[in-house]
């Protein structure tokens, strides 16, 4: 299958076609109710390809399906406010504007963005699998009651017990290694940013997964995975600003997440401060203050630092969450993937 077939089969599907279909009206309209010189229908058609340029020029996400969102909503916007200024010289009622209005959000509602509709190994993690094989964490322990009807007790199950070892049917087997990277999401439904990281990581899966390199997802929504999300600290609600986050783990550490973590954070600052510094202490020894920069730096690490760090971290983690490129790109890049998948004839950087 060539690239443009596997976009195509991934943009098959009603909710695509449908605001594909809502992008019409208004120059269809214009087209048949009005005598229209060369000029004008010119910039009547003009305009809808002027506007997806536009949008696809500054959208960072380089997947299609985050890039036909993000088109059609401009031109049903500009269907719209057409529809709604040139109704009286085209002859339509508002009833016509209402239904066209009515019809965005029925198709928004019933039909929303599907997942990732491409081949892909990404695979759908629950609560369970992310801590056993993921953060490598022991088997759960059981309870058990004796025949006296006592309270349970709690009774470690043996590494060789079959209820422990055995896969469930239908999962991908994943024996746990400590030499295996994992780079998972932690998915939220209700954001865009979201699905634009899973249409990305998908893609990438195709291209990187192997032993050494696995690709998985933990949703929010699930019901198996809410203990996870819970025992991380991560807020689950659609106020939550901890969610979407990636995190490449090995051997159940964390190597590098976005947005950035608080340690990160921390780091990122203390770079930026070393390197102010550097460049004081430079401008202070052309104007033969050596000393003076010699004595700002020796305090670079007193509690008088440390009380501004918090600040600072926060608005560095803020920053890093609004400047965040989520372009698969960027994600290979950031998360050396074709470094750690290992493969014998890796793909180009994208």
């Amino acid at each position: 299958m060539t690239r443009m077939q596997a976009q195509l089969h991934r943009l098959n599907h009603a909710h695509y076609w449908l605001n594909s279909l809502l992008c019409l009206p208004l120059p269809l309209a214009l087209t048949v109710s009005l005598p229209l010189s060369p000029t004008l229908s010119s910039a009547i058609l003009a305009a809808p390809v002027v506007l997806a340029l536009t949008a696809a020029a500054r959208r960072r996400s380089d997947n299609i399906e985050t890039l036909h969102a993000t088109i059609t909503s401009q031109i049903r916007l500009f269907n719209f406010c057409g529809l709604a200024f040139t109704a009286k010289q085209i002859g339509l009622s508002a009833y016509w504007i209402v239904a066209y209005v009515a019809a965005w959000f029925a198709v928004s509602f019933f039909f929303p963005q599907p997942p990732y509709l491409g081949p892909h190994k990404l695979r759908t993690l629950t609560g369970d699998e992310f801590e056993s094989e993921v953060l490598l964490l022991p088997p759960a322990s059981t309870f058990q009651s004796d025949a006296t009807g006592k309270a349970p007790r709690i009774v470690e199950l043996p590494a060789s017990s079959p209820s422990s070892s055995t896969p469930p049917a239908g999962s991908a087997p994943a024996a746990p290694s400590k030499d295996t990277f994992h780079l998972t999401l932690f998915h939220a439904d209700y954001s865009s940013k979201s699905r634009d990281l899973q249409y990305s990581l998908a893609y990438l899966s195709n291209l990187y997964s192997s032993p050494s390199l696995r690709f998985g997802l933990l949703d929010a929504s699930a019901p198996e995975c809410a203990s996870a999300f819970s025992d991380l600290g991560l807020a689950t609600g659609p106020t939550s600003l901890d969610l979407p986050l990636l995190r490449l783990y090995k051997a159940g550490k964390i190597v590098e997440q976005r947005p950035l973590g608080e340690e990160e954070a921390r780091s990122e600052v203390r770079r930026k401060r070393v390197e102010e510094r550097r460049r004081q202490r430079a401008e202070k020894a052309k104007k033969r203050e050596r000393e003076e920069a010699e004595e700002s730096e020796s305090g670079s690490d007193d509690g008088d630092d440390e009380s501004e760090n918090e600040r600072e971290v926060e608005q560095e983690r803020a920053l890093s969450r609004y400047n965040w490129d989520m372009s698969a790109a960027a994600i290979e890049r950031t998360f050396k993937l074709r470094e750690r998948s290992r493969l014998p004839n890796p793909p180009p950087p994208s």
